[in-house]
């Protein structure tokens, strides 16, 4: 039936589609074009989260250190430390908590540079197993992206990152956990968790060990280009049930049709879930 429903949806929209879910209570998957490379906009942002927090794990990067935002790194796009007076020094945790959860382009390109450049985090995948997923560019870097660097994944490899963030296992139970909870204060939550009742970033109860009944916690990122709009994430039900969904676009007709057609994605998969 969840099979039946999620083509349903799709079969009203124009474009291409990939997505990953798995049940990570009974191994249920279902997959689209789970190895289709997309352009990974501001999901790439998860590796590159995940590999400054296990550099800081290791005590390479301190994560309490005040940074001076570099001035090439201070571009347009998401985010809100462009709006800030320039003397603000951000925290290194306060650059990774703004690239996920605004999804904060200067904070972002700042933290490439940390981690040593946009190929560490392209090794640091290579060495999870995922050829497919490279952070090539900054943010905001049309020259290289003219070029053909881009930032890509594929839906069925930030399913396997999910996966291991969501069973303790990227790296360290601690680094796995920094990064979900991290996640799951996303404030830009009008796809993945818009149809169902997900808790909200600001409710204390998100980081519960207990999930209420007739609640879900989403810890997840977004991502959108043009004609291009992406959500994946990490979902906790009560009783600690998991899954994880990864659902990735491109070709749309309209963005806002992406944008309609994840949240429907999501809220079927999530009734699903509570059906079984």
């Amino acid at each position: 039936m969840l099979e039946k429903n999620i083509f349903t949806i799709l079969s009203e929209l124009e474009g291409t589609i990939g997505l990953y879910f798995e049940d990570l209570h009974t191994g249920k998957k279902i997959t689209i074009n789970p190895e289709t490379k997309f352009s990974a906009a501001s999901t790439i942002k998860i590796p590159l989260a995940a590999l400054l927090l296990i550099k800081a794990n290791a005590g390479l990067i301190n994560l309490e250190d005040r940074i001076e935002i570099d001035e090439i790194n201070r571009i347009g796009g998401s985010g809100v430390i462009k709006e800030i007076d320039r003397i603000y020094r951000p925290t290194v945790m306060d650059l990774t908590k703004l690239a996920i959860i605004l999804s904060d382009n200067i904070a972002t390109n700042q933290l490439i540079d940390l981690v040593g450049g946009a190929d560490e985090v392209t090794k640091f995948c290579n060495g999870l197993g995922l050829r497919n997923t490279k952070l090539q560019r900054k943010m905001m870097d049309f020259e290289s992206l003219k070029l053909g660097k881009d930032n890509i994944t594929t839906p069925g490899e930030m399913g396997y990152i999910l996966k291991l963030l969501a069973n303790g296992e990227l790296e360290s139970k601690e680094v796995s956990d920094t990064l979900v909870n991290i996640m799951k204060g996303q404030q830009l939550n009008q796809k993945l968790p818009y149809l169902i009742p997900a808790l909200e970033p600001d409710d204390p109860a998100i980081y519960s060990d207990v999930v209420e009944e007739g609640t879900v916690i989403v810890a997840h990122k977004t991502g959108e280009l043009t004609k291009a709009q992406h959500d994946v994430g990490i979902f906790i039900l009560p009783n600690n049930r998991k899954y994880i969904l990864a659902i990735y676009t491109s070709d749309l007709s309209s963005d806002n049709d992406g944008v309609k057609a994840i949240g429907r994605l999501s809220k079927a998969v999530y009734d699903n879930m509570i059906e079984t």
